[in-house]
């Protein structure tokens, strides 16, 4: 079982770098900002386990990024290794919200619910 996190994490590892440097094939460089960058950001990212609070250097580097432009790019498996969920989650943290009803990969995000 430790095995299989292990190799799971090192899967979900080498997808993000493959994103971060790949250049235009994934994210075209008309996407404004260090993309590289977000590296920093994966921890908060994973899928499986809590939602965790983004740290003030995760939040650095998704404020140089144009967010929208990323997400738009994103090949629609990307959510099978990244939770789409815990990115949204991660830009609201950073006060760089996507507005509901956005497409991030083959995501949605939903609308806001007011609670009763």
């Amino acid at each position: 079982m430790a095995a299989t996190r292990a190799s799971f994490m090192t899967r979900v590892f080498c997808v993000v770098v493959a994103i971060v440097f790949s250049g235009s094939n994934i994210v075209p460089s008309q996407c404004q900002g260090r993309i590289q960058d977000l590296k920093i950001c994966l921890p908060y990212i994973q899928k499986g386990g809590p939602k965790m609070k983004p740290s003030e250097a995760c939040c650095d580097a998704i404020k140089g990024i144009d967010i929208l432009c990323v997400c738009h790019h994103l090949p629609p498996d990307f959510g099978k290794l990244i939770s789409i969920e815990k990115v949204v989650f991660v830009l609201q943290a950073c006060k760089e919200p996507l507005a509901p009803g956005t497409k991030c990969g083959n995501y949605t995000v939903p609308p806001i619910i007011q609670p009763a």
